[in-house]
């Protein structure tokens, strides 16, 4: 095998192994096709590097000319100003862009059929990238990139995907309602609102991902809202979330009581309960009850 690393070429899909390969053979005349050949992607990774220590040690190829390889594939890589509108400092873009390619590039058995139909070429990303969970967007960023780099979609697939991702998030991005709504610097309403997603048993939203921390939170609630496809029920379900915000705030308002102690005779407390009782309420609500006609009438007096 090659002895420096450096010269040792990993291609991260089939698409950069046959550049690798067709390079090799129109480069180096004296390769042997027959060399390169092999049952699997492994054993043609395995063939080919093979075959480039050979012609090295032979004194036919350069020292870095696997180095080289590498700097003629990314030459045929997709410019980075095709990506420049997926700005990684948008958060809720990456975020975004990140969970719905997760979703598209997914084997299953509807990504088979997809794949079959070629309604879509989302398929052609690469899966593998976004196998590991992330904790914030800068990383999502890399995740997106590396999906299309080391895909298998060629350069004007890639376009076409792009251009497609961008017109799907023109969709979304214009409606804030969800972003609005979420407070600046609450994080026990992002936890609340958390918990109300996944509390949705009938058609419950799939969640973007399992988040860490509060802050991740506000992040997941506003992903999976974005990542809903149905409009209608994306703002039904965010007016409910909103009314039951609404409704928790005011019990705890409403319930901002303190104990008192008060002393009375056995026969006072006898009588307070039969009142109670009558009035189908607590003893403390019975108070409040009778204090507050008691009041009301001498307000009526004066």
């Amino acid at each position: 095998m090659i002895k420096s690393s450096a010269e040792f070429l990993e291609p991260a899909s089939e698409r950069e192994l046959t550049f690798y390969t067709d390079y090799l053979l129109r480069t180096i005349r004296s390769t042997s096709l027959k060399n390169l050949r092999g049952s699997s992607q492994f054993e043609r990774v395995k063939k080919l590097n093979e075959e480039l220590e050979n012609l090295i040690n032979k004194k036919r190829a350069p020292q870095n000319f696997a180095s080289q390889m590498r700097t003629a594939f990314k030459a045929t890589q997709l410019a980075s100003n095709h990506f420049r509108w997926i700005d990684k400092k948008d958060e809720r873009l990456c975020n975004w862009v990140w969970c719905y390619l997760k979703s598209k590039t997914k084997k299953t058995e509807a990504g088979l059929e997809q794949e079959t139909s070629k309604e879509s070429s989302f398929f052609l990303l690469a899966e593998k990238t976004f196998s590991t969970d992330r904790d914030n967007a800068a990383d999502r960023h890399i995740d997106i990139l590396d999906a299309f780099y080391n895909g298998e979609a060629d350069t004007q697939q890639q376009q076409d995907l792009l251009e497609e991702l961008k017109a799907k998030w023109q969709e979304i991005r214009f409606n804030e309602t969800i972003v609005n709504w979420l407070e600046d610097n609450n994080p026990s309403q992002w936890t609340w609102a958390w918990s109300y997603l996944q509390n949705i048993t009938q058609r419950p939203l799939e969640q973007a991902w399992i988040p860490a921390n509060a802050i991740e939170k506000k992040a997941v609630v506003i992903a999976t809202i974005d990542l809903s496809d149905n409009v209608d029920r994306k703002a039904l379900i965010i007016d409910k979330m909103k009314k039951a915000w609404s409704q928790k705030k005011f019990r705890e308002k409403s319930s901002g009581k303190k104990p008192y102690s008060i002393s009375m005779t056995l026969n006072t407390k006898q009588k307070l309960n039969a009142l109670a009782e009558e009035k189908n309420m607590k003893i403390n609500e019975m108070v409040e009850y009778l204090v507050r006609n008691e009041y009301k009438k001498r307000d009526s007096n004066e």
